[in-house]
C-alpha cells in the first residue's frame, strides 16, 4: 500500500513537469523556464509598468481635470457634416462651370468671327510661346497659388515637337483665339481660386492662362506633350466607347513594320478612359484574342499594361486573310452585347453607345464586303484601319474600303515619328455625332497628377463646336468639326480644404472637426478615389513614375484603399448611385504608416454632389462621434494669461493650426510664438461690449485656453509628484500631455531646449503624432521603438539609444478623447526593470540561470504590431525597432501559426518598382515578304533583311518627319522602356495580436534539433514578452518580412479573374452620340503624307535604287 500511495503521489508532478512543462523545460541543452513562469514574468512586469506609468503621466489627474469643468457633451453628426461638405463642393465646382461656360462661348463667336488667312506666316501672329519666350518676352512673377512664375494679362501657348509651328491651321487658330485673354481674366478677377484656365485645339495646339513657362522638358525640342492625347480631352470630345483593336500579324509585316504596329497600339490603347472598354486580338490566317481576357475589359491603366505586354509579344507569320480578324471583333461585339444586356449581375460593364473596330495592317485588297453585310448592316460598329509601314508595294484599296463603308476612317502610319498623332485620327470622327447634336455636357476627369506642380487634380470639361454655317440641327449643311475642348482644374486640396478632416479652421461653417482619425473620401461613378488619406501624394506618385505628366490616372478603387468587407461594397456601390445615408460597421483600420491594424467601430455619413459623378463620405471611429463643447468659464484675459504665462522647467507647444486670418494658408509653418502674439492681438482688438474675437476663430482659441489651463495643473502635478517621490520618474526622460485643442506641454523642458527648430516643429501638432493618434485606439498603453526599417543592426551608442516612447488616451464619458498623456523612456532603465522581474520565480525565489538574465535565453517584448521594443541580447540591441521576422523568422511564422499574431494583407496598386531589364527576343526586322525556311536559317538574310528595314524607316523620317521629330519619336517609342521604376503591385502586411489568447508555447521542429518557446501578453499595454532558445545551426533562419513586397510570379492578384467578376460601376450613359443621320462621310481617308512630298518622294526613291545596285 506505501509503495502505490507513493507511486499515487509522485505520478502527478512527473506530470506537471513532463508534459506541461511547469517548472522548466528542456530543448537544445538550454533550459527555458516553464509557461507559467513566463506568464508570471509578463503579470509582474505589466503591474510595475503600470504603477510607474499612471503615478508618472498623471492619466488619472488629467481625467479628473477635465470631467469636473462638466462640460456638456455634443453629438458630432457626420450626415450634418458631409452635407455641408457636398454644398461646399457644389458651390466651388459651380463656380468653376460659369467659367467655363464663358470661355466656350467666347471661342465658338471667336472661330465664327475669324476669316481664315491662307497666307499667313509666324511673324504675323503675336502671341506668348510656352517653350521660346523670345518671340514675346513676358515678366513673370511668382503666385504660391499656381506653384509658378505667371503673368496675369496673358495666356501662354504650346505646340508639341510634331507639329509645325508655321502650319497655317495652328496659325490661323492662335490668331482667332488671342481675343480670348480677356476671358480668361474676368474669370480670374471674379474667382481668385481659379487655377490653370485652359483649352485644347483640335489642331493640337494648346492655350493656357496665366501665362507661364512650359516646364514639362529641359529640352523643348523633344516635348511631346499633345493635348489630344489627354485623358480630359479625349473624354469630352467623344461618347464612351467599346473598342475591338486587330492586329495584322502576317508575314508582309514582319520586322519594323510589326514594331510600329507594336507601338501604334499602344498608343491608341493610350487614348481609351475609364468610360471605356477595350480588347486586342492578332489575326493572320486564323484570329485569337491576345491575353487571357474573354471579353472586353475596362480600358483602366491595369488591363491596358496587360494588353501592351501581350502586344509586345506578338510575332508574324503566314498570311492575313481579315475576313478571320474580322468575325473575330463582330462576335466578341455580339457576345459582349448579350453580356451588357443582362448586365453581367448588374455590374454595368460596358459603355454601351460607340462600338469600335481599329484594324492596324500593312494593307491588303481583299473585298470583304460579304462579311459586313453579314455582321454590320446597317452600320452599328465603325471600323478605322490604320495602313502601317513604307511598303508602296502592299496595296491600301481594299483596306481604305474596309473604313469608308462603315462610317470611319483610313489613315496612314509611315514610321514612328507618325505614330501619336495618327493614332488619334478615329477621335475627331467619332465626336461628330455630338457636335451635331448640339447639346454640350460638362464632365469631370479622372484625377491625374498635373504637369506644372499642383499636385493631384480633377479636370473640368466642356466641348467647343464650329458654329460656323447653318445651326439647324436637322441641316445637312451643320458643321461637325469640333474645336476645342475647354478645361479648367480643381485639385485634390482644393477638396480637402473643404472639409473639417483635421481640424476647425478660421472663420469656417463648421464648429466641429471630425477628429484625428476621422477621414474624407471622395469616388467616381467608377468607384475610383478622388480624394483618400491612403491615395497617394504627389512626390510619391512622381516617385512611382517617373514619365512626369506622361503618366495616367492612378486608377485606385475604394476597396484598394481600404480592407475590403461586405460592408464596404455595399458602401462603395451606394455612393456609386448617389445615396445619402449613413452605416456603421467594425472595420480594420491601417495606420498612416502602415505598420499596424486596429479594428474599431467606424460610422460612414455620404451624399452626391449636384451635377457630378462624385460622392463624398465622411468615415468617423467611435471615439470621434462625441466631443466636449469647451466654453472659457472666465474673461479671456485671464485665461491667455495661463497661456502665455511661463511655466518653470515646462515647455509648452502649440499646433500649426489656422487660429486667426494671419495664419491662413501658413499651416504648418507657424510657430508658437506667432500663434501667441496672434491671439494677444485679436483679444487687444475686442470692442469694449464684445465678447467674441474677429480676427481669430472664436471656438478654437477659447477651446485651446481651456486646454492651456488644465494642462499647467497636470505639469504642476508632475512638478510635485517628482519632488515628493522622485524615484516616480526613474528612467523617464520626459512627460508630455497633448489635446484635442492642439496644446502639448513638455516637462522637463530641458529635453525639448536641446532640440533643433525642426524637431520641435515636428513635434508641434499632436494630430500628426503617431503616439497620439494610436493611443486613441485602446485603453492600454501603447508602447513603440524607433523604427528600424531595414532591420540592419544599427550602432549602440549614443545617437542610437533614441528613448522608447509610451502613451495612454485619457478615456472620459461617451468615449470622448480629448487628451492623450505620453511619456519618453531611457531604454537602459526599461530594460533592467523588464530583466529584473524574471530574476524572481514563484515565492519570489530568484534564480539568475532560468532569467532573462543568462542571456543563453532569448528574451524579446514585441509590439502588436511584431516590431522589437526590447532584448535581453547584448548583441541584438540594435535591432530594436526592426521587425522580429527579419530576426528571428521560424518564430515568427510560428507566432503566426499559433494565433499569437495574426495576419492581413492588402494589395497596393500603387506602388513603385524597380525595372528589370528585358532579356533580348523582340521581333526581327522588317522584311516585304513571308520568309521562307531557307531565310529563316540563314543569317546573311537577316542581317541584310535589318539593316534595309531601318534604313527605310530612318530615311522616311528623316526626309518627311525632320531630324528632331526622328529622334523625339524614338524616345516616345520607347517610354514602355525608359524609366527605372514602374507601376507595379505591391503586398502590403500587418500582424496584429490575436484576440482571447493571453498566453502561448510551442515547439520549432527542424532535421537535428528542436526549439521551444512561450510566449504572454503583458497586461495593460500593447506588449508581448517571447522567451525561447537559442536556434540549431542546422535550421538557418527564414526571413519574414513586413514592409510591402512585390509577389513572386504567379502570385498576387490576377488580373484575368478580376476581369471575369468586375465591380459595380455606373454608365454615363445620358451621354451618348454614336451616330447622326446627318454626319457626311465625303473624307473618310487620309491623304499618305507621301502624296505631299512627291520630290522627296521620287529623290529617296532614286537613292533606294541606287542603294539596291550597290548591294
Amino acid at each position: 500500500m506505501a509503495v502505490l500511495r507513493t507511486i499515487s503521489d509522485v505520478l502527478p508532478v512527473l506530470f506537471l513537469i513532463v508534459v506541461f512543462g511547469f517548472f522548466s523545460a528542456s530543448s537544445n541543452g538550454v533550459r527555458l523556464p516553464s509557461q507559467a513562469l513566463v506568464a508570471k514574468w509578463s503579470q509582474d512586469i505589466s503591474k510595475e509598468l503600470k504603477t510607474k506609468l499612471d503615478a508618472a503621466t498623471g492619466v488619472q489627474q488629467v481625467k479628473m481635470l477635465y470631467e469636473e469643468q462638466n462640460f456638456p457633451a455634443v453629438y458630432v453628426n457626420g450626415s450634418v457634416l458631409v452635407q455641408k461638405v457636398a454644398n461646399k463642393w457644389q458651390e466651388m465646382l459651380q463656380d468653376k462651370m460659369v467659367a467655363v461656360e464663358n470661355i466656350v462661348l467666347k471661342l465658338e463667336d471667336a472661330y465664327k468671327k475669324h476669316k481664315r488667312n491662307y497666307s499667313i506666316v509666324e511673324d504675323d501672329v503675336q502671341y506668348y510661346n510656352a517653350k521660346n519666350a523670345s518671340k514675346m518676352p513676358l515678366n513673370l512673377t511668382y503666385l504660391d497659388n499656381f506653384k509658378s512664375e505667371v503673368n496675369t494679362n496673358y495666356s501662354a501657348v504650346q505646340i508639341p515637337t510634331d507639329i509645325w509651328v508655321g502650319d497655317n491651321k495652328i496659325l490661323n487658330g492662335i490668331e482667332a483665339t488671342n481675343s480670348i485673354d480677356e476671358v480668361f481674366r474676368e474669370n480670374y478677377q471674379k474667382d481668385p481660386q481659379l487655377l490653370w484656365q485652359y483649352f485644347g485645339s483640335a489642331d493640337g495646339f494648346y492655350r493656357s492662362y496665366p501665362a507661364a513657362k512650359w516646364m514639362t522638358t529641359e529640352k523643348p525640342e523633344q516635348d511631346q506633350y499633345d493635348v489630344r492625347r489627354r485623358g480630359w480631352y479625349i473624354q469630352a470630345a467623344s461618347s464612351p466607347k467599346n473598342v475591338m483593336i486587330l492586329v495584322d500579324t502576317s508575314g508582309s509585316t514582319f520586322g519594323m513594320t510589326l514594331e510600329i504596329t507594336k507601338v501604334s497600339v499602344y498608343k491608341a490603347l493610350d487614348t481609351l478612359g475609364n468610360d471605356d472598354f477595350v480588347n486586342v486580338a492578332w489575326f493572320n490566317s486564323s484570329a485569337e484574342l491576345v491575353s487571357c481576357f474573354e471579353t472586353f475589359v475596362q480600358a483602366n491603366l491595369r488591363n491596358k499594361n496587360l494588353l501592351k505586354d501581350k502586344v509586345k509579344e506578338l510575332t508574324s507569320s503566314g498570311i492575313a486573310l481579315f475576313d478571320k480578324g474580322l468575325k473575330k471583333a463582330f462576335e466578341a461585339f455580339k457576345e459582349f452585347e448579350d453580356i451588357e444586356a443582362a448586365g453581367r449581375d448588374q455590374q454595368n460593364q460596358g459603355a454601351m453607345c460607340h462600338n469600335v473596330i481599329l484594324i492596324f495592317t500593312d494593307g491588303g485588297e481583299a473585298d470583304e464586303r460579304a462579311t459586313f453585310e453579314e455582321y454590320n448592316v446597317p452600320v452599328k460598329i465603325r471600323v478605322f484601319v490604320f495602313k502601317v509601314g513604307t511598303d508602296s508595294m502592299v496595296p491600301a484599296d481594299g483596306v481604305r474600303e474596309m473604313a469608308c463603308m462603315n462610317q470611319g476612317y483610313f489613315s496612314n502610319i509611315q514610321s514612328f515619328g507618325a505614330v501619336r498623332l495618327t493614332t488619334l485620327d478615329y477621335v475627331p470622327v467619332l465626336s461628330r455625332p455630338m457636335v451635331l447634336s448640339g447639346k454640350k455636357h460638362f464632365q469631370w476627369s479622372d484625377i491625374y497628377l498635373d504637369v506644372l506642380g499642383l499636385g493631384m487634380m480633377t479636370t473640368l470639361t466642356r466641348p467647343v463646336y464650329n458654329t460656323t454655317g447653318e445651326n439647324n440641327v436637322n441641316s445637312t449643311k451643320q458643321n461637325q468639326q469640333m474645336l476645342a475642348v475647354v478645361g479648367t482644374d480643381i485639385t485634390t486640396k482644393n477638396m480637402e480644404d473643404t472639409v473639417p478632416q483635421r481640424k476647425p479652421r478660421v472663420n469656417s461653417i463648421y464648429k466641429q472637426a471630425i477628429g484625428p482619425e476621422g477621414y474624407a473620401f471622395g469616388i467616381n461613378s467608377n468607384g475610383y478615389i478622388l480624394l483618400h488619406p491612403r491615395l497617394k501624394a504627389e512626390a510619391e506618385i512622381e516617385a512611382i513614375l517617373e514619365l512626369g505628366y506622361l503618366t495616367e490616372p492612378p486608377n485606385v478603387d475604394f476597396l484598394e484603399v481600404e480592407y475590403e468587407i461586405p460592408e464596404k461594397t455595399k458602401l462603395r456601390i451606394e455612393m456609386i448611385d448617389q445615396e445619402t445615408n449613413q452605416t456603421t460597421m467594425r472595420t480594420p483600420i491601417m495606420s498612416s504608416d502602415e505598420r499596424y491594424l486596429e479594428f474599431v467601430n467606424m460610422t460612414y455619413s455620404y451624399t452626391f454632389i449636384t451635377n457630378t459623378t462624385f460622392s463624398v463620405a465622411i468615415a468617423q471611429p467611435q471615439f470621434g462621434l462625441w466631443e466636449w463643447s469647451i466654453t472659457s468659464k472666465g474673461s479671456l484675459l485671464e485665461d491667455f494669461g495661463n497661456l502665455i504665462d511661463e511655466q518653470d522647467d515646462v515647455t509648452l507647444l502649440i499646433a500649426p493650426w489656422e487660429f486667426c486670418d494671419c495664419h491662413v494658408g501658413q499651416e504648418g509653418r507657424i510657430t508658437t510664438e506667432n500663434i501667441t502674439n496672434s491671439i494677444q492681438e485679436a483679444i487687444a482688438a475686442l470692442q469694449q461690449l464684445s465678447t467674441v474675437l474677429e480676427i481669430c476663430d472664436d471656438y478654437m482659441v477659447r477651446k485651446l485656453l481651456v486646454d492651456a489651463n488644465i494642462t499647467r495643473h497636470v505639469a504642476d502635478y508632475w512638478k510635485k509628484v517628482k519632488q515628493n517621490d522622485p524615484t516616480k520618474f526613474d528612467g523617464i526622460i520626459f512627460n508630455a500631455v497633448a489635446t484635442h485643442g492642439g496644446v502639448t506641454r513638455i516637462y522637463p523642458s530641458s529635453v525639448p531646449e536641446e532640440w533643433t527648430a525642426e524637431e520641435i516643429a515636428a513635434f508641434q501638432d499632436p494630430w500628426d503624432q503617431q503616439y497620439y493618434r494610436r493611443a486613441l485606439y485602446t485603453d492600454k498603453y501603447v508602447f513603440a521603438a524607433p523604427y528600424n526599417s531595414d532591420g540592419v543592426m544599427l550602432p549602440v551608442n549614443e545617437s542610437y539609444w533614441t528613448s522608447l516612447m509610451v502613451s495612454k488616451a485619457v478615456h472620459m464619458t461617451k468615449d470622448i478623447i480629448h487628451a492623450v498623456v505620453a511619456a519618453s523612456l531611457d531604454p537602459d532603465v526599461f530594460n533592467d526593470m523588464w530583466i529584473g522581474k524574471t530574476k524572481k520565480g514563484f515565492n519570489d525565489m530568484e534564480d539568475e540561470k532560468l532569467s532573462c538574465v543568462n542571456e543563453s535565453i532569448q528574451c524579446y517584448i514585441l509590439d502588436d504590431g511584431g516590431f522589437i521594443v526590447a532584448t535581453n541580447q547584448e548583441d541584438r540591441q540594435g535591432n530594436v525597432g526592426s521587425f522580429f521576422g527579419i530576426i528571428d523568422g521560424d518564430l515568427m511564422l510560428d507566432l503566426k501559426n499559433k494565433t499569437v499574431y495574426n495576419l492581413m494583407t492588402m494589395n497596393d496598386f500603387q506602388a513603385a518598382c524597380p525595372r528589370q531589364s528585358a532579356g533580348a527576343g523582340s521581333s526581327g526586322p522588317r522584311s516585304t515578304s513571308v520568309p521562307t525556311l531557307s531565310d529563316v536559317v540563314n543569317f546573311n538574310t537577316w542581317a541584310v533583311t535589318a539593316a534595309w528595314s531601318f534604313l527605310r524607316h530612318f530615311l522616311y523620317d528623316i526626309f518627311f518627319l525632320g531630324v528632331s521629330d526622328f529622334s523625339t519619336s524614338y524616345v516616345e517609342a520607347e517610354d514602355i522602356e525608359a524609366s527605372k521604376n514602374v507601376s507595379c503591385i505591391k503586398i502590403v502586411k500587418q500582424y496584429y495580436h490575436g484576440d482571447g489568447i493571453r498566453d502561448s508555447s510551442g515547439l520549432i521542429d527542424c532535421t537535428s534539433c528542436s526549439r521551444l518557446w512561450r510566449a504572454s501578453h503583458i497586461d495593460a499595454t500593447n506588449l508581448l514578452l517571447v522567451v525561447t532558445e537559442s536556434g540549431c545551426d542546422a535550421c538557418p533562419n527564414k526571413v519574414v518580412t513586413q514592409v510591402a513586397e512585390e509577389p513572386p510570379p504567379g502570385e498576387g492578384p490576377d488580373p484575368c479573374e478580376a476581369a471575369k467578376h468586375p465591380r459595380y460601376r455606373e454608365r454615363p450613359s445620358e451621354h451618348c452620340y454614336d451616330f447622326d443621320e446627318n454626319e457626311s462621310f465625303d473624307d473618310c481617308s487620309s491623304a499618305s503624307i507621301l502624296r505631299s512630298h512627291l520630290y522627296r518622294l521620287l529623290a529617296l526613291q532614286l537613292l533606294l535604287l541606287i542603294l539596291t545596285r550597290l548591294m
